[in-house]
């Protein structure tokens, strides 16, 4: 028989394929890689698209956790404060580093003599370890956020660059990280832990990355002994490992010529070219092995024989993964690109580049071997392994996408272990936030968040969450608002005016302690939630329990409008007595609080303001009059002076004062003039009281009383008297007002609801991909022992409570098309005979070849357990289940399948 076109042209294939190499090969060298973990996010998912523009907005991205402790002391010691601070203004030294915060930096407003200043809370001048212990712990700010409550741990907020494009800035940003843990290895004499975004994203990529590295060689090995141990052969191994590898080579080399980068999933790939990839050249070598005649006979023989189960292999392998492309993820989608070409390579080198090299092999090379029969003794009958398929698909159902995105890692792994730090030390690890958005309508200057409105409302929503059960805790630019607008002669709470407002935000903008709460332009902030250490399907109830608040929560077109508009009043009154009722956790009628009065009870205190305002009336430079006798100005009790205004205020004087009535009459008027007023300002300063004595709360009782006291609701109660309040609608300034809510829970389900649905679609289209061509080659039966793989796999998974994740589109597209793949060997080997039990002879020749095949392709990709990350670990056990159920699936139904009528 004359020598196959292939064999003829054999001497311009191999020119061929050394010109392609010489082109592509360099490009290895060039090979860049795309750590961006977050590419794997659905990008057009919505709350996809509201994290990345919240994080662009506010750099959320940028802000790293630095966990600290020693382990024979506390660290509000003044050495361990020194080694603290010392260590921030290190890191803060690198480049890439924008700014590090620590406990030592927060703010502590003081009024001095020169007015206020924003000092540091812990200065450098501060030596008394008492006095630091008693200002740190007693900091609001501090305590749960960047120090233990006991004080033996605390934490650096690390701010890193912005960079708009990540991809081109994640070598710097590399560095950056790497010299931050060297930094944290030399400088720091006790434990650390490093957190957030910066610092997962880096691990995650670098630990895949690595292990990767570490363990595919292993992989390769194990799949080169397999060749040499199926093929006998020790040559014929390392024919197919060198093909194999220069497909491998081709691929990655094509990355680097293109610019094409690799990323963490498609790292991967080298691993799995060979394993599946490689299966081809394994068939043609046993193919040429089982001829007989000269090097360019047995080539031709092999080509003729089995080109055509080979193509469709790998054409259904390629399917398979140029199905991943159907993923809404687009390093899955670049990597099932780049799978399915680098499977057509490897289908190219298989058929075109190893028959000319085996055609021009010295004979004695590879020497003929006779085929021996190894049959299969366990076949299931029919119905039992329909009931597989219905169990397994019934339990696959069950499968669940993790949404906790660090359940990735092992629990030894640094991600974990910081973990296990801020939730033993600062009760929880895991936040969401919510990002506010104010924007004033109409012509004015004024900014948005300068407005109390606004700054009620951000309060109002970190109030309300702080009750949904599994929060700890809140912060949000009201506390340090608050704290500031006290130590300007305000009450502790929102401003009282715009205009103080707007001075308190001036005070405030720039300081590193609110750069993570409000943005630059002042028309954004965030309100951060801490979560109580839960599972990620807890989060995402606690997650889903704060959307509902905020989409009750009126957000929108407000108006400010004065509290002199009575239907301006009653909103304010209703409003203030909702959050007292939350706050006391008992109904408070606000309106009966308008009618509690200073004058009913006058406190001590109160008597002694009016006294104050009487002798300040009488005899002070402020007195309109003089010489009023000391003794006729203290028989003016102070309590007499809560009611009268006006002529009953002048009467009481006259006769209280007959010295001054009969030497300046004119001048009683002038004094009732001023006093009056002055004491309206005492009483009004006294009304909060007044209205706690309403609420039977006490107006004295130390710090740390339980239950609610009067100077708890102090601020709350003083907003009775605001003079503007936010209503729906009507006349005054406009005010629009936008939440959204982001953070690791809400991306979490979002990953999980993208992979979840990613996994039947992806699946479905492979499946329709392989029918299509199965049918136009007339191997549609093929697909019945790919489906039921399928099914028995996603069922053992879901008995494994493995998650869904990108893997498990991977292994399920894998699964069938290995399926595919034996279920043609077989059926193409059932072809030579033409007796009915075509099908069993076919298994009992190369049944239990396939089976070891797949067993030890399953046992090459179990080294991958050996990883540190779980999505790696669930992909090499999932392809070891697929590859096993593959080949017993394909096994078990080739009789069937082979049968004239079934066939026919």
């Amino acid at each position: 028989m004359r020598d196959h076109p292939l064999v003829r042209a054999r001497w311009a294939i191999l020119a061929l394929a050394v010109g392609v190499a010489a082109l592509i090969l360099p490009g290895l060298g060039r090979i860049r890689e795309d750590n961006d973990v977050l590419a794997f996010l659905p990008p057009d998912h919505p709350d996809v698209v509201a994290f990345r523009e919240v994080a662009k907005r506010f750099g959320v991205l940028e802000v790293g956790l630095v966990g600290l402790s020693k382990p024979d002391g506390d660290l509000l010691a003044v050495d361990r404060v020194d080694e603290v601070r010392e260590l921030g203004r290190e890191i803060a030294r690198k480049d890439g580093v924008r700014m590090v915060l620590s406990f030592a930096d927060l703010p502590d407003p003081r009024v001095t003599d020169d007015g206020l200043e924003i000092a540091e809370l812990v200065p450098e001048a501060l030596r008394d370890e008492a006095k630091i212990r008693e200002k740190v712990l007693g900091s609001t700010d501090a305590v749960g956020t960047m120090v233990s409550r006991d004080g033996r741990a605390a934490a650096l907020m690390v701010f890193l660059m912005h960079h708009e494009d990540r991809a081109a800035a994640a070598d710097a940003r590399s560095a950056t990280i790497r010299e931050i843990r060297e930094t944290l290895g030399s400088g720091w004499k006790g434990e650390s832990h490093l957190g957030g975004a910066p610092f997962i994203e880096d691990v995650a990529a670098t630990a895949s990355r690595a292990d990767l590295d570490k363990l595919s060689p292993i992989v390769i090995g194990v799949l080169v002994l397999v060749s040499a141990v199926l093929l006998g052969s020790v040559v014929a191994a390392g024919i197919n490992l060198v093909l194999t590898g220069l497909g491998v080579g081709l691929v990655l080399g094509a990355h680097g010529v293109l610019g094409e980068a690799l990323t963490i999933v498609s790292s991967s790939m080298p691993v799995l070219m060979v394993a599946l990839g490689g299966a081809f050249g394994v068939h043609m070598l046993a193919g040429y092995q089982r001829q007989s005649g000269t090097s360019r006979e047995r080539a031709s023989a092999t080509l003729r024989e089995l080109w055509l189960p080979v193509l469709l292999s790998g054409l259904t392998t390629a399917v398979s993964f140029f199905a991943l492309t159907m993923m809404p993820q687009l390093p899955m989608q670049r990597f099932g690109v780049t799978a399915g070409v680098g499977v057509l390579v490897l289908l190219a080198l298989a058929l075109l580049v190893l028959p000319a090299i085996l055609s021009v092999l010295p004979d004695r090379l590879m020497p003929p071997r006779t085929e021996r029969a190894m049959p299969l003794r366990l076949r299931p009958n029919l119905w039992l392994l329909l009931l597989l398929a219905l169990v397994g698909a019934g339990v696959a159902s069950t499968l669940r996408a993790d949404a906790d995105p660090t359940e990735v890692f092992s629990e030894d792994s640094e991600p974990m272990r910081s973990n296990r730090f801020f939730n033993e030390h600062f009760g929880g690890s895991t936040y969401l936030q919510v990002a506010v958005e104010a924007a004033q309508r109409g012509d004015t200057d004024r900014k948005a968040l300068a407005e109390p409105t606004a700054l009620r409302e951000i309060r109002d929503l970190a109030e309300q969450v702080r009750a949904i059960d599994g929060v700890v805790d809140v912060r949000s630019i009201v506390e340090p608002h608050a704290l500031l607008n006290e130590a300007l002669g305000g009450r502790r709470g929102v401003p009282e005016t715009p205009g103080r407002a707007s001075r308190v935000f001036a005070l405030l903008q720039g300081h590193p302690a609110v750069a993570q709460l409000v943005t630059e332009d002042t028309a954004g902030a965030l309100i951060h939630i801490k979560l109580a250490p839960m599972s990620g399907d807890q989060q995402v109830v606690v997650a889903d329990a704060v959307r509902a608040l905020l989409d009750r929560h009126a957000t929108g077109g407000f108006v400010i409008a004065p509290t002199s508009d009575a239907k301006v009043r009653a909103v304010q009154v209703q409003e203030v007595g909702q959050r007292l009722s939350r706050i006391l956790g008992r109904p408070v009628d606000a309106d009966k609080l308008l009618q509690a009065s200073p004058a009913s009870a006058p406190s001590p205190a109160l008597i002694a303001a009016l006294k104050e305002v009487r002798d300040r009336a009488l005899d002070s430079e402020d007195s309109p009059v003089e010489g009023v006798p000391r003794e006729e100005i203290d028989a003016i009790d102070p309590v007499s002076l809560v009611t009268p205004r006006g002529a009953e205020l002048e009467a009481l004087l006259r006769a209280k004062l007959p010295t001054l009535a009969a030497k300046d009459p004119e001048g009683i008027g002038f004094v009732a003039k001023h006093l009056g007023p002055w004491a309206d300002d005492a009483l009004v300063r006294f009304q909060v009281e007044a209205r706690c004595g309403a609420l039977d709360l006490p107006l004295q009782a130390p710090a740390d009383a339980a239950g609610p006291t009067c100077a708890s609701v102090k601020g709350a109660l003083s907003e009775l008297d605001d003079d503007e309040w936010r209503v729906a609608d009507g006349e005054g300034r406009g005010l629009s007002f936008k939440t959204r809510l982001t953070g690791q829970p809400v991306i979490g389900a979002a990953f999980a609801e993208s992979v979840t649905r990613s996994l039947f679609t992806s699946t479905g289209v492979s499946l329709m991909g392989l029918a299509l061509t199965l049918l136009l080659a007339r191997q549609m039966l093929a697909l019945v022992p790919a489906v039921w793989c399928l099914c028995v796999t996603m069922g053992i998974f879901g008995l494994l409570g493995m998650p869904i994740s990108v893997g498990t589109s991977m292994i399920s597209c894998i699964a069938v098309g290995a399926g595919v793949d034996f279920a043609i060997h077989l059926n193409f080997r059932a072809r030579n005979y033409t007796t009915p039990d075509a099908g069993a002879r076919a298994v009992d020749d190369i049944g239990v070849v396939t089976l070891i095949s797949a067993l030890q392709l399953a046992a090459a990709f179990l080294v991958l357990l050996a990883s540190e990350m779980a999505p790696l670990r669930d992909l090499g056990l999932g392809l070891a289940i697929a590859l096993v159920g593959a080949a017993l699936g394909a096994c078990w139904f080739a009789p069937w399948l082979a049968r004239p009528g079934v066939r026919k």
